[in-house]
């Protein structure tokens, strides 16, 4: 058996989410009416991850991947289930005919900005799967903070991440456009 998940942070990347869900295999792509992104969930790192918000004159494209059940669990604990993220099993995609699940931020703090490298991994996840311009326009102009522990188990495992889709300086991506 398998779910349906709608992917818009960094799990969009293949490589990110197959290191924690490794049966995931990219469905396409979609978008979620009256949603925006933000990188307001708060993280026990001090950084700020994406959730979506409700807007109703938005729109956020993303990702929707087909994953075994048996990886649901770990799934959740990598999303943080129950620690700023819930998931929601009904999440409705344009670009799929049937609901997904995603995960919404709990935890908000709008003055919390995404690390470097989480907000490169989400760039590369968008322009891997060509997501609109615009999307990945507005990301690039994203305001984030460095990271400054080199060794954070997450960062090693986004970069690798990226460095298996060809992508060998995360910074490359931060770079506005224009």
């Amino acid at each position: 058996m398998t779910f349906l998940y709608f992917a818009y942070g960094s799990n969009m990347l293949p490589d990110r989410l197959r290191g924690r869900c490794p049966s995931a295999r990219v469905v396409g792509t979609g978008v979620a009416r009256a949603w925006s992104l933000a990188f307001s969930k708060a993280s026990k790192d001090g950084s700020g991850k994406a959730t979506l918000v409700t807007d109703p004159n938005s729109a956020v494209p993303g990702v929707i991947f087909e994953i075994d059940l048996a990886e649901r669990e770990q799934l959740d604990r990598h999303e943080g289930v129950g620690y700023g993220y819930r998931r929601d099993d009904t999440f409705a995609i344009e670009g799929s005919s049937v609901p997904a699940s995603s995960y919404l931020g709990t935890s908000l703090d709008n003055t919390l900005r995404p690390f470097d490298w989480y907000l490169a991994t989400v760039i590369a996840g968008a322009e891997y799967h060509g997501l609109d311009t615009a999307h990945v326009a507005a990301l690039r102009g994203t305001r984030f903070v460095e990271d400054t522990e080199l060794g954070r188990r997450s960062r090693v495992e986004a970069i690798e991440a990226m460095r298996e889709h060809g992508i060998e300086d995360y910074r490359t991506l931060l770079e506005r456009l224009g």
